[in-house]
């Protein structure tokens, strides 16, 4: 039965790390630490636990690819967590899908940002995302999550 509400506990999730981040242009740990928490509670209330090897598996691995990027300063380590603890939901069949809709809102995200940066922003602004030259990664990975959730 709890299986039923968490995607909508993770889509709070999701929006609460992207107005954070643009605020303050961190994604706090308690809040990348959530999604793993509701997975716990899934695994414990869920009959058939074949089924999450595999998610476990594909946040591993997304997990991987988001060390790299972080290595390589692509990604902050919070934007890695995150995609890791959403990757734990988002069903095998819909990954793809999801994978599209993150590049797309990176694209198009980058150009909205640059642009809103030009029109609004200013070093001494309250928010960030309009105060310093970054992207924000939680707008594309909360995007793509929120797609993969109730969308896709």
């Amino acid at each position: 039965m709890i299986a039923h509400y968490v995607p909508f506990a993770i889509g709070a999730i999701l929006i609460a790390a992207i107005v954070i981040e643009l605020r303050t242009g961190r994604i706090p740990n308690w809040l990348t630490l959530l999604p793993f928490i509701a997975f716990i509670g899934v695994a414990a209330t869920t009959p058939d636990k074949a089924a999450l090897g595999w998610q476990l598996g594909l946040a591993a691995a997304v997990f991987a690819v988001g060390i790299l990027l972080f290595v390589f300063g692509g990604f902050g380590a919070g934007a890695v967590k995150l995609m890791a603890g959403l990757a734990l939901f988002v069903p095998l069949d819909k990954g793809g899908y999801a994978l599209i809709v993150f590049g797309a809102t990176l694209f198009v995200g980058t150009f909205v940002m640059i642009n809103l940066r030009r029109m609004v922003g200013s070093p001494d602004s309250n928010w960030n995302v309009l105060a310093k030259n970054v992207l924000p990664m939680s707008v594309p990975i909360g995007l793509a999550g929120l797609a993969a959730l109730f969308w896709l």
